[in-house]
């Protein structure tokens, strides 16, 4: 994460919560000229999508041939790794977003329908996308699956996140589990058909 003005926004949450706090709190704090605030982050919801396009960017960028050609459960844990790599820096803030069992669930509704689209994204990335409607019902399945990982991420004591990586793990063997959920290998690449005056000898 190399993104300054997010990181010191995050750092200010750290310190003041998300919830009966004005934006421009978070300015001060984070030592950002309210007007630059302003312009990357709108609105609260904003910072949270920002934390996920990073994710994004971190998850799609140099992939290895293992995320994409591996056993398909190696490759989505590979993936949804990179995410949560991704997010390390925000995670004391992340940590202190209202729990939807106890009220105030706005923000985390908010982020919902952006986080689909995140998890055709990591179908894409391991090639199994199908391109039709087979991916919406993955990337639903997928996304219960990742936030059950950011739980036990937020709240991770070990320096090298090994309970997240149990809890990834755990989601994602229930997930095999499941009818349609996640296919058993990538789909095959139809071939070309050939026309009429082709030869094939």
């Amino acid at each position: 994460m190399t993104d300054p003005v997010l990181l010191a926004v995050s750092r200010a949450i750290a310190e003041t919560g998300w919830s009966n706090v004005p934006m421009a709190d978070w300015a001060a704090r984070a030592e950002v000229p309210l007007a630059e605030v302003q312009a990357r982050f709108p609105t609260k919801l904003a910072v949270l999508l920002a934390w996920n396009k990073a994710a994004d960017q971190m998850m799609l960028t140099d992939l290895s041939a293992d995320e994409q050609d591996g056993p398909v459960r190696d490759r989505l844990f590979a993936l949804l790794m990179r995410r949560i790599d991704a997010l390390v820096p925000g995670r004391e803030a992340l940590a202190l977003l209202p729990d939807p069992r106890r009220g105030a669930p706005h923000l985390l509704v908010a982020v919902l329908p952006h986080l689909l689209p995140s998890m055709v994204w990591t179908l894409e990335a391991a090639k199994l996308a199908t391109g039709g409607a087979m991916d919406a019902m993955r990337a639903k399945a997928l996304g219960l699956a990742y936030g059950f990982t950011l739980r036990a991420f937020v709240v991770d004591p070990s320096p090298d996140l090994s309970d997240t990586m149990k809890a990834l793990d755990q989601a994602l063997k229930r997930l095999q589990g499941w009818p349609f959920a996640l296919p058993t290998a990538a789909a095959p690449v139809s071939e070309p058909a050939q026309s009429p005056d082709q030869n094939p000898d």
